[in-house]
C-alpha cells in the first residue's frame, strides 16, 4: 500500500468520527483586513471538515475547500451546501492556473511531507497566487512533537511518524529556510498555543504575502 493510499484510509477513518466536528478558534480574524471578496477566489488547502472555509464562505468569500479524503469534503457537502469542494493530493501538482488566487489558507495542513515534498508544494503555492497574493498558514511547532515517535529519516530531524503518518515539526530556522525572503514578505511569524478539539496545540502562525 502506497503512502498516499495509507493516508486517505487514515483520514477518512478520523472523518468517519460523527465527534471529530469542525471547530474554529477564531484565528483567520485578524487576516480579513487583508481580505476581500471581490478579490477572488481564496483557497481551504487541506481543509478537513472545512473549519475555515465554512467561515469564509459566511463572509462572503469564494472559497474551494480541498482535501485528501473524500470523507471529509462528502461531510462538508452535506452540512455546507454552498461551498465548493475538490478532492486533491497536496503533494502533486495543484490544479489552479498561475496568479489566479487572492488567498491560500493552509491550517495544520502543510505538516505532513518530506523536505523536497514540502519544497515542492510551497513552490506550487507561490505559483498559483495573484501578485500580493496571501499564503495564510499553520504548522505543528516543535514543543508539539512530545509522543510522535520513530523518527523518519537520521538527515531529517523534524520528520516524524506515528500511527503511520509523518508529521513534521517547525523551528523558527525552518520556516525562514522553506519562506524565502525574495519569494515572500512576512507577515506574521508566532508560535502560538491554540485550542482544537478540546486540546492545547502548539503551532507556528505564518502569515505570508507573495512578492
Amino acid at each position: 500500500m502506497g503512502k498516499t493510499e495509507r493516508d486517505t484510509q487514515y483520514w477518512n477513518k478520523a472523518y468517519a468520527d460523527p465527534s471529530f466536528r469542525a471547530d474554529h478558534d477564531g484565528w483567520l480574524k485578524r487576516y480579513e483586513p487583508l481580505l476581500d471578496p471581490a478579490r477572488g477566489q481564496v483557497v481551504d488547502l487541506g481543509c478537513g471538515l472545512g473549519h475555515n472555509a465554512r467561515v469564509l464562505h459566511a463572509a462572503g468569500f469564494d472559497v474551494r475547500a480541498c482535501d485528501l479524503s473524500e470523507r471529509a469534503l462528502e461531510r462538508l457537502r452535506q452540512e455546507e451546501p454552498g461551498i465548493g469542494t475538490l478532492r486533491l493530493d497536496m503533494a502533486e501538482e495543484l490544479p489552479f492556473e498561475t496568479g489566479t488566487l487572492q488567498a491560500v489558507v493552509a491550517d495544520l495542513s502543510l505538516h505532513y511531507f518530506t523536505d523536497s515534498t514540502t519544497r515542492r508544494i510551497i513552490g506550487e503555492l507561490h505559483r498559483s497566487l495573484r501578485p500580493g497574493g496571501l499564503l495564510l498558514c499553520r504548522v505543528n511547532a516543535m514543543g508539539e512533537r512530545e509522543g510522535n515517535r520513530d523518527r523518519e529519516s537520521a538527515d531529517d530531524p523534524y520528520l516524524y511518524e506515528s500511527e503511520g503518518i509523518r508529521r513534521r515539526f517547525f523551528d523558527e530556522k525552518e520556516i525562514i529556510k522553506y519562506f524565502s525572503e525574495e519569494e515572500w514578505e512576512t507577515l506574521e511569524r508566532c508560535e502560538r498555543t491554540s485550542g482544537r478539539y478540546g486540546k492545547e496545540k502548539r503551532l507556528w502562525e505564518i502569515g505570508l504575502k507573495k512578492k
